[in-house]
């Protein structure tokens, strides 16, 4: 049965900290755009900070939704569930987050969180939730699973690619969503200048150099998705395919010998 909760009790911060993996989902305030989940892990890089707010530390992957949604319109849900031996029990909190940048992470909350995220090439952020609601459900249905291992494939290519290798694969990977909205990449550069480049089905950040930052069409205040722009090219496209195709028609409909 599902059970609304008043706050994040010492009940629910213990069963958080026992995860394995938790869910993320975020969504973009357009209804053209995609909503995004993507899976985390340990529990470990949550922390609560209070019985209505959280925040996790994040690493760099190959995207960045969650950035880009967060700075759009900064909806969040959380999504933790036991997949392993005792009770079955699924916890979600819904709120409201806001992204803070490796940079300006305050000391007193980058020390809450595990040494090997804070410390790795490939630390990028930290994630603040105000939750708004709490609540908890049976997960009856959910498989009852043994824990192995945690993989070290991401911890090995970040330590392979080391600092300065990580920024430049941040620049290329988290400047932009799939859909063309900003994200932590322009956020964690703002000196430099990054254009979309758009590859595979994917937007990816490209630095121009010798550009004035300020002066970049792609200020994340004023950025407009670059999807949108794509659409807008389109429309122009097939505006004057349009016009060209009836202009041709009329001509040849004019000049067109008769048909007696």
């Amino acid at each position: 049965m599902g059970k609304l909760l008043e706050k994040i009790s010492e009940k629910e911060e213990n069963f958080i900290g026992k995860q394995k993996v938790f869910f993320v989902a975020t969504a973009p305030s357009s209804g053209d755009h995609h909503v995004n989940v993507s899976p985390k892990a340990p529990g470990t890089s949550v922390v609560v900070i209070d019985p209505h707010t959280v925040a996790y530390a994040d690493l760099t992957g190959s995207g960045s939704e969650t950035a880009s949604h967060v700075m759009e319109n900064g909806r969040m849900t959380l999504m933790f569930c036991n997949i392993e031996a005792g009770p079955p029990q699924i916890l979600r909190l819904h709120g409201t987050a806001r992204v803070v940048i490796k940079e300006e992470v305050p000391p007193s909350l980058l020390n809450r969180f595990p040494e090997e995220i804070t410390t790795s090439f490939g630390f990028r952020c930290v994630y603040v939730l105000n939750v708004h609601r709490v609540s908890s459900s049976c997960g009856y249905s959910l498989p009852v699973m043994q824990f192995e291992k945690y993989r070290k494939v991401l911890a090995e290519y970040t330590e392979n690619k080391g600092e300065e290798g990580m920024k430049e694969y941040s620049i290329t990977k988290n400047s932009f969503s799939i859909d063309g909205l900003p994200s932590l990449a322009l956020l964690r550069n703002r000196d430099k200048t990054i254009e979309p480049d758009p590859q595979d089905g994917y937007i990816f950040g490209k630095e121009i150099l010798g550009v004035d930052p300020s002066s970049s069409r792609q200020s994340i205040a004023t950025v407009r998705p670059y999807s949108k722009r794509l659409r807008e090219k389109e429309m122009i496209m097939l505006a004057v395919g349009a016009l060209i195709g009836t202009t041709i028609s009329s001509l040849y409909f004019q000049f067109a010998p008769k048909q007696e």
